[in-house]
């Protein structure tokens, strides 16, 4: 790998990471600026600006806030572009694409592979080895803890989540994307906790959020009590670009 990483914060779980002259797009569904401009800049894929790339857009599964059909539009301006989808979205878009389940491997370009893991809620987790950069986007694999939900589905949950992170030990991982979703309240953390203590990252980045960037004051007091989390890069605005490495 040449030159420093690019990753740009799209919204929500979405994610764009830059490096080598490919791009990697995860979860994208929000396809709409805040303001008038479209670009990388504000949170937005425009394909005039990425048709230069050697482009790979990921999608973890069918929900809507990780998936929108407009991916595909993409492919009129952008020449050089896979899409690499979990098996759980609909099928009238598989056809000409990469569609994994839990534990598939692929090879969708020279330097480029992948590895899924089994969602806690639905479809995959990707892990991507890409010019020598190990990249793991979660989805929706998560240590999802709920008040509401019985101690029976909660402890369930816990052990799934564990079993799937165990897979992901030695992985080298450099970049993670994880959620931390303040709706879980106090138990927002649990998730990550596990993840820095047991598998590890370079850098990580917060995701499934939404607007409520209130979640970076919880990890920022986070660190005091575990050291761990400054592994966690903060994200203040859709559209935030992030220099690595």
């Amino acid at each position: 790998m040449s030159g420093r990483v690019k990753v740009h914060y799209l919204y929500h779980s979405g994610y764009a990471v830059q490096l080598d002259g490919r791009l990697l797009v995860f979860d994208y569904y929000l396809d709409k600026p805040d303001g008038k401009v479209r670009s990388l800049d504000t949170g937005v894929i425009e394909p005039e600006e990425i048709k230069g790339f050697e482009t790979f857009v990921f999608s973890s599964h069918r929900h809507p806030d990780h998936f929108n059909p407009v991916i595909f539009s993409w492919s009129d301006q952008v020449p050089r572009i896979k899409y690499i989808l979990s098996w759980d979205i609909p099928r009238r878009y598989h056809p000409g694409n990469i569609v994994m389940r839990p534990g598939d491997k692929a090879v969708p370009g020279e330097g480029i592979r992948i590895r899924t893991l089994k969602s806690t809620d639905e479809g995959v987790a990707f892990l991507v080895e890409v010019n020598g950069m190990v990249i793991y986007h979660a989805g929706d694999l998560h240590w999802w803890h709920w008040e509401e939900e019985s101690k029976a589905w909660n402890n369930d949950m816990a052990a799934r989540f564990k079993r799937e992170m165990e897979q992901l030990k030695g992985a080298g991982i450099d970049i993670a994307f994880l959620a931390t979703d303040p709706r879980q309240e106090s138990y927002w953390h649990l998730g990550a906790e596990y993840f820095i203590e047991h598998v590890g990252a370079r850098v990580i980045f917060p995701m499934h959020f939404g607007d409520d960037f209130g979640i970076m004051e919880a990890i920022q007091q986070k660190k005091a009590s575990h050291p761990g989390f400054g592994a966690i890069q903060p994200v203040t605005r859709r559209g935030a670009c992030f220099e690595l490495f």
